[in-house]
């Protein structure tokens, strides 16, 4: 039986080390040191821990869920509704099917790819990992695989089966209505302009050249936010200080979290909506139908659907090797309310 020691003399590292890559301890290796190791424990048929082996036995399948997180959230990223919808969905639909969940939330890409390299998973969803990242993923597992809101450069084709949503067209939608309600200032906001945030502002910069947009002088800006509560909150004050606007003004964020945000700090100011300005969001979450006050306009997204055809993809994929998952655009819709 091969051993952790011979496996890290061939390695040319500590059997510490190995142990650590093995149990998935290896936030202090580098992903090369780990790539090493993963390789000579497959290569050298090493059997891993009891718990893996306790798996192996009981026939369990194993995904692993993994989120690729970017705004700087101030306590979990599953404290995002979005997030907390996905992946409770997604184990919800794999318990339905048999299959076990691992959860793994980052915003260091080498660390997912380091957990991944680690653990023996039958399949894998990346839920907003960029194309190039979920391209790197497939090539290290080899596993059925699906992601959900991939993205990339504009016309960029997922490399792996994709679950996203019509962004595109809910930026247009709520900009027209924006126009259609006279707004004449129209700030789309974000925490930068990239990824899902940058499709939803190439949909809404679509209206641009419309005679309802050319007409009067109209404006159309993105905003860039920051990734953290503090520079957000500057930005909000610089906004609070131009209250009130010379022309109708409102802001479409790219989250109904960012809009509820936004809402409460202007609102600690005596700047209301929609009296002072206007303010539209995007998700209908459960916050934004339940808490925000004015009650927010946004662009509705079928969050546990998103989970559900990821299952339903994956799944599919797993039981038939000859099964070719598909792509899924799910459609968009503008929820009306009293924020503008």
């Amino acid at each position: 039986m091969v051993t952790i020691k011979q496996i890290a003399e061939r390695a040319g590292v500590s059997t510490a080390t190995v142990s650590n890559v093995i149990h998935g301890k290896s936030r202090h290796v580098s992903a090369e040191t780990v790539m090493r190791i993963q390789k000579l424990i497959d290569e050298m048929g090493y059997v891993r821990s009891s718990e893996a082996r306790v798996l192996s036995r009981q026939g369990a399948t194993l995904v692993a869920t993994i989120i690729r997180y970017q705004n700087g959230f101030e306590h979990s990223v599953l404290a995002d509704p979005f997030y907390g919808i996905v992946s409770g969905t997604i184990e919800e639909e794999l318990r339905k099917n048999d299959c076990y969940m691992m959860l793994y939330a980052s915003s260091n890409m080498d660390d997912i790819f380091k957990m991944l390299m680690t653990w023996d998973v039958d399949g894998v969803i990346a839920v907003s990992s960029s194309i190039e990242e979920c391209k790197k993923i497939q090539s290290l597992i080899r596993k059925p695989m699906v992601s959900i809101d991939a993205f990339g450069a504009v016309g960029a084709e997922p490399v792996v089966p994709d679950v996203g949503l019509a962004d595109e067209e809910g930026g247009e939608i709520m900009v027209r209505h924006l126009l259609e309600l006279g707004y004449e200032q129209i700030y789309v906001a974000g925490p930068i302009n990239y990824g899902i945030e940058h499709r939803r502002w190439i949909g809404a910069r679509r209206v641009c050249a419309t005679p309802q947009f050319l007409e009067g002088k109209k404006k159309l800006e993105f905003i860039e936010l920051g990734m953290d509560r503090r520079t957000r909150e500057e930005r909000y004050l610089q906004v609070a200080k131009q209250c009130p606007f010379k022309k109708r003004t409102a802001f479409f964020f790219t989250s109904d979290a960012l809009a509820m945000e936004a809402i409460k700090f202007w609102s600690e100011r005596g700047i209301q909506a929609p009296r002072d300005l206007g303010v539209a969001g995007f998700d209908n979450s459960v916050n934004a139908i339940n808490f925000s006050i004015p009650p927010l306009t946004t662009i509705n997204q079928d969050m546990r659907m998103k989970g559900r055809i990821a299952v339903a993809e994956l799944v599919a994929s797993m039981r038939d090797p000859d099964y070719r998952p598909k792509n899924h655009r799910l459609p968009v819709s503008l929820v009306s309310r009293q924020s503008v």
